[in-house]
């Protein structure tokens, strides 16, 4: 389809036409040179006069491209009252069925901005797409589904920590529309039975208590398990290795892996992907008190492995290795992922660009890469293993969690993960710290989180759902 028809809310306005072409920054096709059109920046919604606009997606039609024009499209919806649209692409461009779909899903997350509520109940502020034509409907369908499962993990993440911590978390997400996941959680005494000396030890700071979630979306034509397992520190003030004062309140944000845990679980859901999927978050608050954890503690994990505490502030490792042994030893996935706003360190070696990605299987590493890369949720590889193995020696326990300079940060962080991953298990490991929020290069990001990782986890699903396992 060249052109698609649409609404929001409101189909009885009068039909608005928009252009959307794709050229270099202020270049203008020969259709549009003598529409009173005098410039064309990338992802700008121009108006043209009577009820006629243009977009110049820009040079190329990538997923980001796309979800930005539709991002541009939103943010022109309510200065011009756009309300009944009629979307054209130029001839010489692609209608393909992604296209439309990343251009719708960009219209309607574009729209999203958090407002502020004194709960911990997730809200969306934005209106669904719609059609009056069926096929145009099935691709406002799946754009308002991947939308609506962003919307989650950024309220997730936008709401203050005072507002949302463990088990207010816990309580929003069993408020959410599953159709088919079970929903269960263990608290901490269940965990101390466990074993789960690593995670407690870093909410044992705090009055809120720890919790671990766990979403089972458990299809009964599953052909392959993956377990997410989510970073979900609500605030971390770095414990008694307490950080700076500056940016300390986007510490609210170290819950994004969490997040992302959840906005994919709720598109998984509604896809009924044939693939036995389960999200675990762990769920704890790093807080200084008389009670915390102190650099210098050994604290035994749930693997039965003593760990040495170096800094208190290097805890979602340790949440992540407890709850990675857990899964492992309760659910046997084919494949292990997890995610984390775990170190600055990747932000300092990749910037924006791409969020860092580790593992141990290259078959799986390249569909995280291709899922990432279809989505426009970018991974890049970095080592692990060898040279960074040897920080993590102690004198006093079986590993330490980390070393007392910031040399390879990330690598030694997800080195660290590395021990608690039994021989044989395809593994992957995404620290998206430096993507969770201040993305301003991209118009799909407003201020706040970004949600980064709900796409890649839910396209990483769909791939191994249809790949064969040995």
């Amino acid at each position: 389809m060249q052109f698609i028809d649409i609404y929001i809310e409101n189909d009885t306005a009068a039909r608005q036409q928009i252009t959307l072409f794709s050229a270099a920054e202020d270049s203008l096709p020969v259709t549009l040179q003598n529409a009173n059109l005098q410039q064309a920046a990338v992802g700008v919604l121009y108006p043209l006069g009577d009820g006629r606009f243009a977009l110049n997606i820009g040079p190329s039609l990538t997923p980001a491209a796309l979800q930005d024009a539709g991002a541009g499209i939103a943010a022109g919806q309510k200065h011009f009252g756009l309300q009944h649209l009629r979307l054209t692409l130029d001839e010489g461009s692609s209608a393909s069925t992604e296209t439309w779909r990343w251009l719708l899903f960009g219209l309607r997350l574009g729209a999203y901005r958090y407002q502020h509520h004194a709960s911990a109940t997730l809200t969306d502020p934005t209106q669904p797409l719609a059609s009056h034509d069926a096929t145009t409907q099935a691709l406002c369908d799946w754009a308002n589904l991947h939308a609506e499962g962003v919307i989650i993990g950024r309220e997730l993440m936008n709401k203050p920590a005072n507002i949302l911590y463990p088990q207010s978390f816990v309580a929003a997400v069993a408020q959410l529309p599953f159709t088919h996941v079970r929903q269960e959680v263990l608290d901490e005494e269940q965990m101390a039975q466990l074993g789960f000396g690593g995670l407690l030890g870093v909410g044992q700071g705090s009055a809120r208590a720890s919790q671990l979630l766990i979403l089972d979306h458990h299809p009964a034509n599953a052909r392959h398990t993956l377990a997410l397992v989510g970073k979900g520190v609500t605030f971390d003030s770095g414990g008694i290795s307490i950080k700076g004062a500056a940016r300390m309140s986007t510490m609210k944000f170290d819950m994004g892996g969490a997040a992302a845990v959840v906005g994919a679980m709720r598109i998984i859901d509604a896809l009924q992907l044939p693939i036995r999927v389960i999200g675990l978050c762990g769920l704890v608050e790093n807080m200084p008190s008389s009670r915390a954890q102190r650099p210098g503690d050994v604290v035994t994990m749930h693997n039965g492995k003593s760990v040495e505490i170096i800094s208190t502030d290097a805890e979602g490792r340790m949440v992540l290795a407890d709850v990675i042994s857990y899964a492992q030893q309760r659910f046997q996935p084919d494949f292990l992922l997890d995610i984390a706003t775990l170190t600055g360190g990747a932000g300092v070696a990749l910037g924006k660009e791409y969020a860092a990605m580790m593992g141990n299987d290259d078959d799986f590493l390249a569909q995280v890469t291709q899922a990432g890369k279809a989505s426009a949720e970018p991974v890049w590889p970095m080592p692990h293993g060898g040279w960074y193995r040897g920080v993590l020696k102690s004198e006093f326990a079986d590993y330490r969690h980390g070393g007392e300079d910031p040399h390879g940060s990330p690598c030694v962080a997800a080195t660290f993960i590395g021990e608690f991953v039994q021989p044989g298990q395809r593994w992957a490991h995404l620290d998206i710290a430096a993507m969770s929020t201040d993305m301003p290069h991209r118009k799909l990001y407003a201020n706040g989180a970004s949600s980064f990782g709900v796409l890649l986890l839910a396209r990483l699903s769909a791939l191994l759902a249809q790949t064969e396992c040995e």
